[in-house]
């Protein structure tokens, strides 16, 4: 993995696609020392450019919000390279003897899970549902954990994910991709997630319990922090489990952002990473 610090140089990132509320068909993002200062289309991003401002061209990438992993203690520089490489730009460190903490790749301190947060392990009973904040154990070997996000977040509760796996160590971590193509259901005949509903929970839920980032932590918005990774995908669109929700969301006129497409097992690659000052690309 090639990495390259830009301390407080002004870096466009262009001609690509980017996941972010600010602007639902945005294909550039401005970073200035650790920030986000604009999101936006080619039209801006040429008017934005300069000869003081380092071009970084996507060629078609899709950035979005960093995945948060999963470690049982501090992950040293070779599991912290290893999960940058796999996506990921911060992991909750989850050991039995302290408290949870979450731990960003940058120079961000380590946050402490509030305990107003609920934890629910996998191994548990769903309980009641509306819980305010819930962090879920997400396992990719069962689906229980799909049906109480969903009730969940009808229920207008806060909900993150935590990886049923540990996404660190001597073998390849797991594509993060990999939970919301579960969430989707597409092989049985059962209600899914959204993607989109998956993957906010492994980014910007995360971040939000654990109060990191700020207001705009998980999202790739103005004067938020440089957070985000570049995949490789074949299409993107909004994908859901009803395939008639899906082809219509791709209509221009319903303004949400686009996620990669994914089918079975199938996921997007990763190449490139910001976190903070530093660009990682593979």
């Amino acid at each position: 993995m090639i990495t390259h610090n830009y301390g407080e140089a002004t870096v466009m990132y262009r001609n690509g696609s980017v996941y972010s509320p600010a602007d639902p068909f945005a294909t550039a993002v401005l970073v200035q020392g650790d920030r986000v200062v604009w999101v936006g289309e080619e039209a801006g991003a040429d008017s934005l450019t300069d000869d003081k401002v380092t071009t970084v061209d996507l060629d078609g990438l899709v950035l979005v919000p960093g995945f948060v992993g999963r470690a049982g203690s501090t992950p040293g520089e070779n599991d912290r390279s290893a999960m940058i490489a796999a996506g990921y730009t911060a992991c909750i460190v989850d050991d039995t003897q302290r408290p949870m903490e979450l731990h960003s790749f940058s120079d961000e301190p380590d946050r402490q899970l509030p305990a107003e947060v609920v934890v629910r392990r996998e191994s548990e009973s769903a309980g009641s549902p509306g819980e305010s904040e819930m962090l879920i154990e997400a396992s990719l070997s069962d689906t229980d954990w799909i049906d109480l996000v969903r009730d969940e977040l009808r229920n207008g509760s806060a909900v993150g994910l935590l990886p049923g796996v540990r996404t660190r160590g001597t073998e390849s971590p797991v594509n993060p991709w990999a939970w919301a193509a579960l969430g989707l259901r597409s092989d049985v005949d059962a209600v899914g997630l959204p993607t989109r509903a998956t993957f906010t929970a492994q980014t910007r839920g995360v971040k939000r319990l654990f109060r990191a980032g700020g207001p705009f932590g998980g999202q790739i918005v103005p004067d938020s922090s440089a957070d985000f990774t570049g995949w490789r995908a074949e299409a993107l669109m909004v994908q859901t489990a009803d395939t008639r929700i899906a082809a219509w969301s791709t209509d221009p006129r319903a303004r949400t952002p686009l996620l990669p497409e994914l089918v079975g097992e199938k996921y997007p690659v990763f190449e490139l990473a910001r976190i903070g000052t530093t660009e990682y690309r593979m």
